[in-house]
């Protein structure tokens, strides 16, 4: 699994016990050095991705430009026959001082559980709510979503500030982290938006010498990080549908790194 890879750093990440986050002494891998890393095999691969935004700030180009272009990649890879937004998430010195909850998120997760699909097909939940604005741009009725065959969640992780930043991200092959290393826990409400959905949590214990963690490190502006946070089809098949991550403290980085600037856009995939 990846065993070309070359170690990138050694670091701790926060995995969890039924009750409190502890540290875990991980290696990361430069996943720059990995030949065979892809999407839909481990869970996440490094994408060349220049984009027409020339503003990383500008929340208009976000939902504009940069959501046409992220559709445009996740219809090429996925096949799929409709996308939905989630709205642009940013992580930069004013997000975070706007909310926590754009701070770098250092627990290791994967961001949804199998009830995830039928979270998305049900048009009374909180989060479809928070999905409106894209599926009025997506020209969907509730019944078409509420029928989708299947349902794929495709993130594109992209470094908008220094390539060197402090917490940068690392992901998980999601073939060595099983069901059962995870618990999952309620996001009631994330960005001052109330979602009401169940994301996983890894957690701690001797299985995780055996979790294989990479970062890919001097990331630009013109990559992309494309990883899988969900597929209905896998999920049905009891395979792993999850990617782990999470964000470390790149201790290769210098005593004062910058602060991380980055933008997250969710595409939910829907074959209809």
């Amino acid at each position: 699994m990846s065993n070309n890879a070359i170690p990138y750093a050694q670091t701790t990440l926060k995995y969890f016990t039924a009750t409190d986050p502890v540290e875990v002494p991980t290696t990361i891998y430069d996943g720059r050095t990995a030949t065979d890393l892809r999407w839909d095999v481990n869970g996440f691969e490094l994408r060349t991705h220049p984009s027409a935004v020339t503003n990383w700030q500008d929340v208009a180009a976000l939902q504009g430009i940069h959501m046409d272009e992220i559709e445009t990649v996740a219809r090429e890879v996925s096949g799929c026959d409709a996308v939905l937004f989630y709205p642009p998430v940013l992580r930069n010195p004013q997000a975070m001082a706007a909310s926590e909850d754009f701070h770098p998120i250092e627990a290791a997760h994967s961001d949804y559980t199998e009830a995830y699909a039928d979270m998305i097909r049900n048009s009374a939940h909180p989060y479809r709510e928070v999905l409106r604005a894209s599926q009025t741009r997506a020209g969907l009725s509730d019944a078409e979503i509420e029928q989708c065959q299947r349902v794929l969640t495709l993130q594109f992780w992209r470094n908008t500030g220094p390539v060197h930043p402090d917490y940068p991200l690392t992901f998980c092959d999601c073939r060595t982290v099983k069901r059962e290393h995870m618990a999952p826990i309620l996001v009631a409400e994330y960005g001052g938006l109330r979602t009401e959905f169940e994301s996983l949590v890894l957690l701690a214990g001797e299985h995780t010498q055996g979790h294989r963690w990479f970062t890919f490190p001097n990331l630009t502006a013109d990559e992309v990080v494309m990883f899988r946070a969900y597929d209905s089809a896998l999920a049905t098949a009891a395979k792993p549908f999850w990617t782990p991550h999470c964000a470390f403290a790149d201790v290769t980085a210098g005593a004062h790194p910058p602060p991380r600037e980055s933008v997250e856009m969710r595409a939910i995939c829907l074959f209809l």
